[in-house]
């Protein structure tokens, strides 16, 4: 009978609440749990052009209400208040930024009573060790494959277990990981659609698929401790590990509630929460739902039910079995072709397959290079160091090393691009065809690591060689109230000019809140001449998921403080004399960025800083990467782009705006043969001699 009354009278019932000249208008006074509410806020004062809400249980569509409040526009302002997901009486208060008035609207939060019959969830999956406690039962059983799961019973998967359930007659599964223990508390389905399906989880991660459109009244549920979440119809993982509380939303909105405050989480998101820190936290989602799965779901083989005999295994086939689960190979690094190191350009031939063994991989290839096509044939990595080596047994090398465990962390391979920070001093800083050490300490929420710039160049004899002059360590921790990042550069390079840096020291401090990131780097550089120079870059980084993401903030560069110092570019620039420029002025600036991201397909970046000062060069850089799907019988082919220009449309002297003497232009088209192996043709502008140079080569490339 509510129910049919509240749809008739939706339209015409309007309850207003008058404090003053403060009008408050909303639909109803009695909303149904999960459901949302409109609500109008309207005043006479010209002066009031901004209020800020508290409530005592809910939420808003909109969350940065709840933290920031929300302006009214020719005194006006339409908020949609969404209702908790328990049963309870909110009150909403209004009230100006010195709470010189408070106004109060109460709403009674009903759960609309839907007679649901019983059901039950069947395995579809079991794999380790997975416990059950049947209701009104204390004692745990080994659970089989055919076991019937029923309300008000309990699972524990063990530390090897993983068990797959589904409602027999709805498209609704839970995926339970391993380490995870479960109460289900309602397990209700009607043959009309209606669902009442509500669990706690006490520990562990569940990965949710509800397909189904949930009618009005219905409801799923998860909750743990102090955090409920609750769908319509969505994928989404939840997690509760040592008491904080995560939730990735693949598909739709998961709307979760904290503290009785609830904020909407969309796909592409996850939602985080410790009960340390005194906000939540909504962020880009870490991992796409295929890795989560892969990450829940154990190795171990399927456990047989009762029914099943199961066979006598050796020790030794069982051992393999395990080895074949992990052990991975594929067809490596390998190079046919041009590569610059420095001021001179080899051929390189390189072949290395690299094998994965769970954390433990390694690759051993054979090297060999030619200074120019007439020259004769070394074997080995290019090396400059060393008399080039014509004993065959020299092209054996170590191409790629790594030890991963949660603890500790050692690679070493081709060179990574590395940001620092906010990417003021460093950013995508690159070894071009180099191999390198990079190596991690893990504690908890606190990251020590390092980078060591030397390579192998043969095995028999074993030989090595120093590929930078560029060391840094950095030290990364989560400290729940916010994120700190200190990184250590160290320039070793013995016979650097004065205009050359010789320590660089940058601090980093953010903290996301929602869909922002706020942060705040100090960077100090030691010049080789003994001066200091120092630079600061603040604001926030706002992300529009999953498509866009923006950065606008200010900068301040002291004298001689050289933006973006290492880049790209660095190594090439330093092999060719080009260091710092330590007779800029100081200058203010404000710094740009913009991010475009089509997922697998498209992803450009460009980044404008622009100084004030007179001396000063802004900089303009963009990168972009565009994978063009495999047609017929056309395999996928992938093009890149990255561009960097110094004092961009302020230098009168050029006579073209975008290839001049500022300019560093790079660009390739890669065609895969092999794996992740095939032909590049890339593109590069020469900014001293002003034209264009081509190269052709067969190699590895990682996108």
């Amino acid at each position: 009978m509510f129910k049919k009354l509240g749809v008739i009278f939706f339209f015409v019932i309007f309850t207003s609440i008058l404090f003053g000249n403060v009008v408050i208008n909303v639909e109803n006074t009695t909303v149904y749990a999960g459901e949302s509410v409109l609500i109008e806020v309207s005043t006479d004062q010209s002066t009031l052009t901004h209020l800020y809400v508290d409530v005592t249980s809910g939420g808003f569509d909109d969350p940065f209400i709840l933290f920031d409040g929300f302006d009214l526009v020719d005194g006006k302002a339409n908020l949609t208040f969404l209702a908790p997901l328990i049963p309870a009486e909110t009150t909403i208060t209004f009230f100006n930024e010195d709470k010189t008035f408070e106004k109060m609207l109460k709403l009674k939060v009903v759960e609309e009573k839907i007679d649901i019959p019983e059901t039950k969830l069947v395995i579809l999956e079991k794999k380790g060790n997975v416990l059950y406690k049947k209701p009104n039962n204390d004692v745990w059983d080994s659970l089989a494959t055919k076991t019937v799961i029923q309300e008000k019973s309990e699972l524990l998967t063990l530390e090897n277990g993983f068990v797959h359930l589904k409602e027999p007659n709805l498209n609704i599964e839970i995926k339970v990981a391993a380490d995870t223990q479960l109460y289900i508390k309602r397990l209700r389905v009607s043959e009309s659609g209606d669902i009442d399906i509500e669990y706690e989880l006490k520990k562990g991660a569940t990965i949710n698929k509800i397909k189904e459109i949930l009618a009005p009244g219905s409801k799923y549920l998860v909750g743990s401790g102090s955090v409920v979440a609750g769908v319509r119809g969505t994928e989404f993982g939840f997690e509760n590990i040592n008491g904080n509380t995560k939730i990735r939303t693949f598909e739709g909105t998961v709307y979760t509630m904290v503290n009785n405050q609830l904020f909407p989480v969309t796909a592409g998101n996850m939602f985080s929460y410790s009960p340390q820190q005194p906000k939540p936290n909504i962020q880009n989602l870490d991992k796409p739902l295929e890795n989560y799965e892969n990450e829940i779901s154990p190795k171990t083989e399927e456990q047989p039910s009762e029914e099943q005999q199961p066979e006598k295994k050796s020790e030794e086939k069982t051992k393999q079995a395990e080895e074949q689960q992990t052990t991975k190979a594929n067809i490596g690094n390998i190079s046919f072709g041009k590569q610059q190191k420095g001021v001179n350009s080899y051929l390189v031939y390189s072949f290395a397959p690299n094998f994965d063994f769970g954390p433990f991989g390694i690759g051993i290839g054979f090297n060999a290079y030619q200074e120019d096509i007439d020259s004769p044939l070394y074997y080995g990595l290019p090396t400059e160091n060393s008399s080039p080596s014509e004993n065959i047994l020299s092209a054996l090398s170590i191409n790629y090393l790594k030890f991963d465990f949660s603890t500790f962390y050692i690679r070493y391979g081709i060179s990574q691009s590395y940001t620092k920070g906010l990417g003021l001093f460093m950013n995508n800083y690159t070894i071009p065809y180099s191999r390198v050490i990079d190596t991690e300490l893990r504690f908890g929420n606190i990251k020590i690591g390092g980078h060591v710039p030397y390579e192998i160049t043969s095995l028999i004899p074993f030989n090595y060689q120093q590929t930078s002059n560029v060391f840094f360590a950095y030290l990364d921790a989560d400290l729940s109230i916010f994120n700190i990042e200190v990184t250590a550069i160290m320039n070793l390079n013995k016979e650097k000019p004065e205009n050359e840096f010789n320590q660089a020291y940058l601090t980093t401090i953010y903290k996301d809140i929602l869909f922002f990131r706020l942060g705040v780097e100090g960077d100090v550089v030691l010049t080789n001449d003994g001066t200091i120079v120092y630079g600061l870059l603040a604001g926030p980084i706002i992300n529009f998921p999953p498509y866009f993401q923006f950065m606008l903030g200010i900068n301040y560069l002291s004298d001689g403080f050289n933006m973006e110092y290492l880049n790209p570019y660095y190594e090439y620039n330093s092999a060719n004399g080009i260091y710092m420029n330590l007779n800029n002025k100081s200058s203010f600036g404000i710094v740009g960025k913009s991010v475009f991201s089509i997922s697998p397909y498209l992803n450009i970046l460009i980044n404008y800083n622009k100084l004030f000062s007179e001396n000063r060069d802004s900089l303009l850089t963009g990168q972009m990467t565009l994978n063009i799907p495999s047609l017929g019988g056309i395999p996928q082919l992938t093009a890149g782009f990255s561009y960097m220009q110094y004092n961009f449309l302020e230098d009168s002297t050029v006579e073209n705006v975008f290839l001049n003497n500022n300019t560093n232009l790079q660009g390739f088209i890669y065609y895969p043969i092999l794996e992740n192996s095939g032909v590049i043709y890339s593109i590069t502008y020469n900014m001293k001699k002003q034209k264009f140079e081509y190269t052709l080569n067969f190699e590895t490339k990682e996108f």
